[in-house]
């Protein structure tokens, strides 16, 4: 009775039943009351807190129709084991927003991709470090590297995230495949078939939504301009098990915005308050157009419980260099581990290398300050054009990223806007591709990472042109 330490406050609103499950629900989640334990029978939980038997029954009966436990007649109730979730076909909304966009279209205009162009790709750079890298390796760069990541590598992100006042180990890093590969892993580890329900932001990621959508009970929150709809959110926790919160904190993609401070931190207070984890899914913060880089929430997660930071390459870099990072809690590191093993062994040791060499030669710097110039010269760019276009409305100014959030008039319909584009050599995503329902019926997104100037100036003529024959 003592070790499983359940508490109860007969004044609280709360009922009763509710409480005891909760106070289960958490120990069992959290692995303190691990699989095929017996928990203390209905008569003597009504003995220590002198309460009806039916109380008890009730919150058993709730714990067993959720998937936590089992009975056994005659022997009591169990805690069951947890059943994972496995998913193996991609969702094809996915495949198509990364295809090759070259080889199937002459004279796209690219208002998708968050691929760079290949004229700033950092190409002479990666052919002088690929060639020391097998020089000095040799045959050892061959081998299977750890599931967790290079060592090295480890380290020196370790290093450098605690100048972003992120203050954890190598040991609480696992090197991925992209950050899909994250979400992916990290699914795995939270979701299971009695937990499956989490929270996003409406708009959100495609590319997360789509792989959610398959396996999830999705939530959805309202997208203000400095972050998510804190009521609306609350409200869902309060009533519902969620196994883990989504979203983007800086430069969001689809509408390019940024959370405020004070959201940051009431975010992570209601995380703890109802015993959830925040996955944060960061690709764009080294691109920011201000003095100061923005700051990332899994800094304000001290105590390093609640936050899990997925962190990509491929959009900052090279998207050839499939690579990424995760920053997991202690209690998680070994689950990502397993699952990590599960899906492909390790990611390339030889790219990990290069990726290590671009850090530490002080490239990557480089290569950063470069994109940031260009970025944020095309964003204002575009941001005069669209100023004297009516049509066009930009709903939040950007300080960040490549990705603006567009506003077509009230009667032009964003799916058959998109139909109508493609039909002109000029490819964007509709609202609906990021949207839970039939929201954002007349937004698309646009990148401005792979259109030069002189493809911004046509691509938002011809745009101009097909609304006019819309309306």
């Amino acid at each position: 009775m003592k070790k499983f330490n359940i508490c109860i406050d007969k004044d609280k609103k709360t009922p009763i039943y509710k409480q005891i499950y909760e106070c289960i629900r958490i120990k069992i989640d959290r692995s303190e009351i691990v699989e095929n334990t017996k928990l203390p029978s209905i008569r003597q939980l009504s003995i220590k807190f002198k309460i009806n038997n039916l109380t008890i029954l009730k919150a058993y009966n709730l714990l067993e129709s959720e998937g936590y436990i089992y009975k056994k007649q005659g022997l009591g109730a169990f805690v069951k084991k947890k059943d994972p979730l496995l998913y193996f076909n991609p969702p094809k909304e996915l495949m198509e927003s990364f295809r090759n966009r070259e080889s199937e279209y002459t004279g796209l205009i690219d208002f998708v991709s968050g691929t760079p162009s290949k004229d700033i790709l950092p190409y002479e750079e990666f052919k002088e470090i690929t060639k020391s890298i097998l020089e000095k390796s040799g045959a050892e760069i061959l081998v299977y590297p750890e599931t967790q990541g290079y060592k090295k590598l480890r380290c020196f992100l370790s290093n450098h995230l605690r100048e972003k006042n992120i203050n954890i180990s190598e040991k609480n890093i696992q090197i991925t495949s992209g950050s899909q590969q994250g979400l992916d892993l990290m699914m795995k580890t939270l979701l299971s078939g009695r937990n499956n329900k989490i929270i996003v932001g409406n708009p959100t990621y495609h590319g997360a939504l789509n792989a959610f959508r398959k396996e999830c009970n999705i939530f959805g929150v309202s997208l203000e301009e400095d972050g998510f709809n804190l009521e609306e959110l609350e409200n869902i926790l309060s009533k519902e098990n969620i196994a883990f919160i989504y979203t983007m904190i800086n430069f969001q993609s689809p509408t390019g915005i940024s959370w405020s401070n004070k959201k940051r931190k009431k975010l992570i207070e209601l995380a703890e308050k109802y015993n959830t984890y925040i996955i944060e899914d960061d690709c764009l913060s080294d691109i920011y157009f201000t003095e100061k880089p923005k700051v990332s929430l899994k800094s304000l997660d001290t105590e390093n419980k609640r936050v899990v930071l997925i962190k990509s390459y491929s959009k900052v870099l090279m998207p050839g260099i499939r690579l990424g990072y995760i920053i997991l809690p202690d209690h998680l590191v070994n689950k990502v581990i397993s699952a990590k093993f599960t899906s492909d062994i390790s990611s390339s040791g030889f790219e990990q290398r290069i990726l290590l060499e671009f850090l530490e030669g002080g490239y990557f710097k480089k290569h950063l300050e470069k994109m940031k110039t260009l970025y944020r010269r095309r964003y204002i760019f575009l941001c005069d054009i669209l100023a004297g276009i009516d049509l066009l409305k930009v709903i939040y100014p950007i300080e960040g990223g490549f990705y603006i959030w567009i506003e077509l008039p009230q009667n032009i319909n964003s799916n058959i806007f998109y139909m109508k584009c493609k039909e002109e050599g000029i490819s964007i995503l509709p609202g609906s591709v990021f949207s839970l329902g039939d929201d954002h019926k007349n937004n698309f997104r646009l990148s401005f990472a792979a259109a030069d100037k002189k493809e911004i100036i046509e691509g938002l003529s011809r745009m101009v042109k097909i609304i006019k024959n819309m309306m």
